[in-house]
């Protein structure tokens, strides 16, 4: 994992340079933002990247620096997430930004959590419904641990077989019904609380929602367009840096803190391994984050006083 980041602020660059007047370390800083010259840090036992700015000549040589390194895994701070030019660069060269949706999607179970806690419903007593048309390893973790705190479980999907096997082991598990249902008119219409795993436009104008529904999608892009719909549309998180990893969050000071945790633990390993991580630093949620970035809080959470330092 390689780390990158703006630092467009003249201040913090010439902050460097304490021995030299600033007129000095200003022009120090022009010229390094006309070679395109960037810095690479040891930070944290992590390379990090210090960009000056986003040029055609900076991106031209981070993109021969990326060639040689191979580089595939980064973690961009929030002023490069937001940057048209510094994006369109990393498409192109194939560069898998961490976005926070790995660890939305295995945090999954403690988000439904959060949300029945917020709203004060026992989630034993709430029917929930999930919606998914390709089932993996990591959403089959999440549906067998949701679907034991639940009073009902509904999958809503245009690919039943590959549930079969899934629903027989939940069965002999845990005793537990799956409805497992291709019908969008009635799989999500009893359902307070959806999840959706990868269903997109057409596919949710299709569902029939409760009113009050409060719908967690992976993916931030897709909501619900109802005139008559009173719910939210859950996109993201924060979650509290686990203590073990304060310092990096002070070091990496501009990246986004749930996204960073992510590139903190983010590995290719089974979805168990992941929860059981998850368990052992003790990640709790701060707060959601709807599909326009409002902030919904659990007012039954006592967050800690670090909570004024995590980057919206």
């Amino acid at each position: 994992m390689v780390y990158i980041k703006l630092e467009d602020d003249e201040d913090k660059f010439m902050s460097r340079y304490p021995n030299i007047p600033k007129s000095m370390a200003r022009l120090l800083f022009k010229a390094k933002c006309r070679k395109g010259k960037f810095e690479i840090k040891n930070v944290q036992n992590r390379e990090c990247i210090v960009l000056p700015i986003v040029n055609d000549k900076v991106l031209k040589k981070l993109e021969f620096f990326a060639n040689i390194r191979c580089l595939r895994n980064v973690c961009v701070s929030d002023n490069l997430r937001w940057n048209d030019d510094f994006m369109r660069f990393a498409q192109k060269q194939n560069l898998n930004i961490m976005d926070g949706k790995w660890l939305f999607k295995n945090m999954m179970e403690q988000v439904v959590d959060y949300v029945a806690d917020m709203r004060e419903e026992p989630l034993g007593m709430q029917e929930v419904a999930i919606l998914c048309h390709h089932l993996d390893e990591t959403i089959a973790e999440k549906i067998k641990d949701i679907s034991a705190k639940v009073k009902v479980c509904n999958i809503l999907t245009q690919n039943s077989k590959q549930f079969q096997k899934l629903e027989e082991q939940i069965y002999q598990e845990n005793g537990i019904v799956l409805n497992v249902s291709t019908n969008y008119k009635r799989a999500v219409m009893k359902s307070g609380l959806v999840v959706n795993f990868d269903f997109e436009g057409k596919d949710l104008e299709k569902c029939v929602f409760s009113k009050k529904a409060f719908l967690i999608s992976l993916n931030q892009n897709e909501e619900i367009q109802k005139k008559d719909w009173l719910g939210r549309n859950i996109a993201f998180f924060a979650v509290d840096m686990p203590a073990k990893y304060a310092e990096c969050q002070e070091d990496f000071a501009g990246f986004h803190g749930s996204i960073l945790y992510e590139s903190l633990i983010y590995k290719k390993t089974s979805p168990r391994n992941i929860k059981k991580e998850l368990m052992e630093d003790d990640v709790r949620i701060l707060y959601l984050l709807d599909s326009n970035y409002k902030v919904i809080k659990n007012p039954n959470l006592i967050l800690p006083k670090t909570l004024d330092k995590i980057t919206i």
